[in-house]
């Protein structure tokens, strides 16, 4: 063999040898994966345990903190000038509608409304002598044109006109004084409970625009509560005139009051994004007051189909959450679902599951899309 063919031979029995140990250490490992594929195949599906689910019909409760207000409330103010003579209620009296409250000394006014008559009769006297001379002129005219001028007759005619409109201009002056004088005497507004008292036997009360106005009293009407509940948004589509709604006041164990939505914002607000509600509730016996701190609890009818399903079978994993569901073919399917109100062991599914749908109670990680499992009874 020459040196040239030797040179050449050299590498390539070394290529073999580098090959046959290659496949020395492959092979072994080749067939110990096979034999665990093949085992793989041998095993047993996964054993799971299915909840075969129906839309959600229970009510949802819903429970929230209520603030309490009178049904109405109404500052009681003077209307005329005066001192207090005597004020016949006070904190706490419940009074009926047209109840006499507090009796005002008016001088001023009397004074104004004397002068006021006065003004009235001077008025209508004038009146009276601008009738008679306007009377005569017109008579001279009728009789003989020539005997007296158009002018002063138009002249005595205009004259009992202005005089007339001051008549009527006192006559009105006269009227407002005499009604204004009629607030020496306040009488209550509606049936009610006087909750502030803020005068005393010669206190100096104003009720003209340029003076410094006073609250006498304060006053509540309290036969029907009004109960204001501020509704999260995720509940503000199940707020409805005439839903029922029940009140329960801490300091009132074992009492509920039965009330109605009335009326609400047709706006949520938009930094807490809550609805104001007002629940209405009777108050015959006179338990609630107004300013007291309640809870509201209503009974909604889901809008939308929904489901309630175990906690656990919700999966949380790096996508949206899942859950599995089971078709006829025991073949798993992974349906993304968008989770509602969270109860603790359960959670509301609003959208991703349909009727009848077959979900895994408790999904292990060997579940995933397309997974065959093994039923459990």
């Amino acid at each position: 063999m020459t040196e040239k063919k030797r040179v050449w031979l050299f590498p390539f029995v070394i290529g073999i040898l580098l090959i046959l140990l290659f496949f020395w250490g492959w092979f072994p490992r080749w067939k110990n994966d096979k034999e665990l594929d093949a085992l793989a195949n041998q095993k047993d599906p996964p054993r799971v345990t299915i909840l075969q689910i129906q839309p959600n019909t229970e009510p949802i409760a819903l429970v929230l903190p209520s603030s309490a207000q009178a049904w109405h409330y109404t500052p009681i103010w003077s209307r005329v000038n005066g001192y207090i003579i005597r004020y016949l209620v006070d904190i706490g009296d419940v009074v009926k509608e047209g109840d006499l409250l507090v009796e005002i000394d008016t001088p001023e006014t009397d004074e104004q409304l004397a002068e006021a008559k006065a003004d009235l009769l001077n008025a209508i006297a004038e009146r009276d002598i601008a009738k008679i001379t306007s009377d005569r002129w017109q008579q001279l005219w009728n009789k003989n044109p020539e005997a007296v001028s158009k002018q002063e007759v138009d002249q005595y005619n205009a004259n009992l006109k202005s005089a007339e409109a001051i008549v009527l201009m006192n006559e009105k002056n006269v009227a407002r004084l005499t009604y204004e004088q009629q607030f020496k005497n306040i009488y209550a507004p509606f049936d009610g409970v006087i909750t502030q008292r803020s005068i005393d036997i010669g206190s100096l009360v104003y009720g003209t625009v340029n003076g410094n106005p006073q609250e006498l009293f304060q006053m509540t009407q309290t036969g029907i509560i009004r109960f204001f509940v501020y509704v999260p948004q995720t509940y503000y589509k199940q707020i409805k005139e005439g839903l029922e709604a029940e009140v329960t006041i801490i300091e009132l164990p074992g009492k509920a009051f039965k009330g109605l939505v009335t009326r609400f914002a047709k706006a949520l607000d938009p930094t807490a994004r809550t609805l104001l509600t007002e629940v209405d509730v009777e108050n015959k016996e006179g338990l609630l007051y107004a300013g007291l701190f309640g809870k509201a609890r209503f009974l909604m009818k889901p809008n939308e189909i929904n489901f309630i399903i175990p906690t656990t079978a919700v999966i949380i994993r790096s996508t949206s959450p899942q859950v599995a569901v089971v078709d006829d073919q025991n073949i798993v399917h992974l349906k993304k679902v968008q989770i509602g109100r969270d109860y603790g062991d359960k959670m509301e599914i609003t959208y991703g599951l349909e009727p009848n749908d077959r979900i895994v109670v408790i999904p292990s990680d060997a579940i995933i899309e397309g997974t065959k499992v093994q039923i459990l009874n």
